[in-house]
């Protein structure tokens, strides 16, 4: 049985940038101002990794009360989200043919939003995100239990980041990278495939080698 396990931001939404810019707004309201090519590097981190980072350099609440304030800013600006074509073209096609689950860093309920607010939530057998699991990425133990959870034995992990990259590779499965151009392609380069747009008939007969 074939599974498509997609990541959400960067993947299948153009999400990243809001992401950093929601951090960037909310730091700043704290005293605290970087530019923000600073938050490139945690693209795909654990939120709570990314919040305790933060907090070394600036006084933060709870994880819970800083996610909450966090979603406020992205929520007013989600409307100017982006559903990368490509991806969307790949979900439509598959859908009844190929299982899929979306599997994400982010906390499940930022995740189930972002899914139902573009309209595809319905696409997906299995959502999961990253406060479901004890290691969220770059550990592998998310994709493990979403593959679990649908009963697949060929599949394929889409992702567009180094550590949703290494989280795929964990989990000991085909790993596609696409490049958003958020990365370059050697930071890309532990996938077992790079591209550069996402192709449904070329995917389909990846199955086929697995």
């Amino acid at each position: 049985m074939f599974g498509i396990f997609w990541d959400c931001d960067g993947t299948i939404m153009d999400t990243e940038k809001s992401y950093a810019y929601a951090w960037k707004d909310f730091l700043l309201s704290k005293g605290l101002d970087l530019p923000i090519e600073d938050f490139d590097k945690f693209v795909g981190v654990d939120d709570r990794l990314v919040h305790q980072q933060f907090s070394n350099l600036v006084d933060l609440d709870t994880f819970e009360s800083t996610m909450d304030e966090l979603h406020k800013i992205m929520r007013v600006d989600f409307s100017e989200k982006i559903l990368f074509n490509d991806a969307l073209n790949c979900i439509q096609i598959f859908n009844g043919e190929i299982l899929q689950a979306c599997v994400s860093a982010s906390p499940k309920e930022v995740l189930n939003f972002k899914l139902s607010d573009a309209k595809i939530i319905d696409y997906f057998e299995f959502v999961i995100g990253g406060n479901e699991v004890v290691e969220n990425k770059p550990s592998g133990e998310i994709y493990k239990k979403a593959i679990e959870t649908l009963g697949t034995d060929k599949n394929i992990i889409i992702e567009d980041s180094p550590t949703g990259i290494q989280s795929g590779k964990d989990s000991g499965n085909f790993v596609i990278a696409i490049d958003r151009g958020m990365f370059t392609h050697d930071q890309l380069s532990e996938a077992d495939l790079v591209v550069d747009k996402l192709n449904p008939e070329e995917i389909k007969t990846l199955f086929k080698t697995l």
